[in-house]
């Protein structure tokens, strides 16, 4: 573990059992890949969550082992996804759905941190009421928000709560393909004004991500990196971002963070300890 930057991070959501095609599963979901990436920077991080009590000590053993603080909550499911990567596009089906996290759920003493994450990854994982007793600078990704369990497997489709959750984030985060299907003819920054979001961010994989604040719309260029470990890089991208802005860094620098940081997530399938100070030439 790298030394100590002193910010402190807290990362909600559910930890999943992530099944790949030929069977193997390995643990996934929002809180693993940012509440890794947030220890590999160096802050304090803190992860709330919930799976069957028997899936815990599996799924949360490398997150343990970096010394990530983990809260497991009771819950009659483990939230699992299928995964493929193989096609052209991600394919994610929703196996199974952890019970949600509730307001009661959170220690007085973890309600506060520097960067907070949230990682939603049903429409039930996270519930928006939760979101009041937090303090600090709130992200969300609207993946799991987005998506619902249709005749066919997952899909896409607007969500009328999601108003109710951005009201109280300073940053919201989708993938492109995503952010779609909330558009309803509205430009972006329409899509910020109408929820008052003071930072979107959209991903668009290889061609780098977009970045709406109150300025106007920004291009934050991708980082090359050979595709070998794609899980995750959305999660750290937003942890990186998350960083960044919780240490002082304007949108843009945090941006150019935050592809640096889902690059080395892609190429390696981690972020390097010492990252922070290495790569992003602070």
């Amino acid at each position: 573990m790298r030394e100590g930057t002193g910010l402190s991070a807290l990362v909600l959501g559910a930890i999943t059992r992530d099944v790949e095609p030929a069977g193997a599963s390995s643990p996934g979901g929002v809180v693993h890949y940012a509440g890794l990436a947030f220890a590999a920077l160096g802050a304090h991080a803190r992860v709330v969550t919930r799976s069957r009590p028997d899936d815990a000590p599996e799924l949360l053993a490398p997150l343990r082992a970096a010394n990530v603080e983990t809260r497991a909550l009771e819950s009659r499911e483990t939230t699992t996804y299928a995964n493929d990567y193989s096609g052209s596009e991600d394919l994610h089906e929703l196996l199974a759905a952890s019970d949600p996290i509730a307001p009661a759920d959170l220690p007085p003493a973890w309600r506060r941190a520097d960067a907070i994450h949230l990682g939603p990854l049903h429409r039930r994982d996270l519930l928006p009421e939760t979101l009041s007793v937090l303090e600090g600078c709130i992200g969300i990704d609207l993946q799991g928000l987005v998506r619902r369990r249709g005749a066919t497997g997952t899909e896409l489709a607007p969500n009328p709560e999601l108003k109710e959750y951005l009201a109280r984030v300073t940053v919201a985060k989708a993938a492109e393909e995503e952010i779609a299907v909330l558009l309803e003819g509205r430009t972006l920054a329409e899509l910020a004004r109408e929820h008052r979001i003071p930072e979107l961010l959209v991903t668009r994989g290889a061609r780098g991500a977009l970045l709406v604040t109150q300025r106007g719309e920004l291009e934050i260029a991708a980082v090359p990196a050979p595709r070998r470990f794609p899980t995750g890089a959305g999660d750290v991208f937003l942890a990186a971002y998350l960083f960044a802005r919780a240490s002082g860094r304007e949108p843009r620098a945090a941006g150019r963070f935050a592809a640096r940081a889902s690059a080395a997530q892609v190429e390696h399938g981690f972020v390097p300890e010492g990252f922070a100070l290495e790569e992003a030439g602070w």
